[in-house]
């Protein structure tokens, strides 16, 4: 059976099957949420490639360990925040 796709089209990765990297699981908490300062504060270091990952990271992580909600672990709320880090 011959293969009738253009060479452009094999070349072009699969996309089918593949899910956003950061996926944030369902928040169950009635009062849960994120203060603009908050997102401010990560928007205020935002990586540019430029400067070192491994302090990009230990800010950000600094940042987020200061907030902090009853029913919503502070692995969801990195989650939430990182694409504003970025």
């Amino acid at each position: 059976m011959a293969d009738n796709r253009t060479m452009a089209q094999m070349l072009q990765e699969p996309i089918e099957g593949y899910e956003d990297a950061i996926v944030v699981p369902p928040i169950n908490a009635n009062n849960f949420e994120l203060k603009q300062t908050l997102m401010n504060l990560v928007q205020s270091n935002q990586f540019t490639g430029r400067q070192d990952p491994h302090n990009h990271l230990r800010f950000f992580n600094k940042v987020t360990s200061t907030f902090r909600h009853p029913e919503v672990p502070n692995t969801t709320v990195k989650l939430l925040l990182f694409p504003f880090s970025l």
